[in-house]
């Protein structure tokens, strides 16, 4: 019986190469050789159209960003925001989206484990929370930038 360790690829079928030895290596790296079976794109991108819709109907937080990050997309576009704000808008609040993913699978992971009430799985979750925290301070803090400079510069206040 062959054991592996965890972080070791699966063993693949193919011709066998040279061991590499790295310079403060005494073993041979591991083959980097592609896994078999992997998934195509349509199938990954079938799973996360999949997850954005399990995370979507599992938690309202997904709606309140939405709703907010639209109203501030709205505000952005009546004043006339640049590209280079455009950019940050987006990206600050695609944040807020991986981040709410992110707590999402850490709570349905919590739940399909068992108790979500368990110590390190209440840990895990406060971790997941503080991602988000970050992330939406992070994108009200590059709203309020953006809104404020273009108001100022409309009002005169920057000549």
């Amino acid at each position: 019986m062959t054991t592996h360790r965890p972080h070791a690829p699966a063993p693949v079928a193919g011709p066998p190469h040279p061991p590499m030895v790295g310079l403060d290596e005494e073993e041979p790296a591991e083959d980097w050789r592609p896994r078999a079976g992997r998934r195509t794109f349509r199938a990954k991108l079938g799973a996360g159209c999949r997850g954005m819709k399990h995370a979507f109907r599992g938690d309202s937080s997904f709606f309140a960003h939405a709703y907010r990050g639209t109203m501030i997309a709205l505000s952005a576009a009546m004043l006339g925001v640049g590209p280079t704000a455009w950019c940050l808008l987006t990206m600050s609040a695609a944040l807020v989206f991986v981040a709410e993913f992110a707590h999402s699978a850490v709570d349905a992971l919590a739940r399909t484990l068992g108790d979500p009430e368990a110590p390190g799985l209440v840990a895990a979750g406060e971790i997941a929370t503080a991602g988000v925290l970050v992330a939406v301070t992070s994108f009200a803090a590059v709203s309020i930038a953006v809104l404020t400079i273009k108001v100022g510069e409309m009002l005169g206040w920057w000549s």
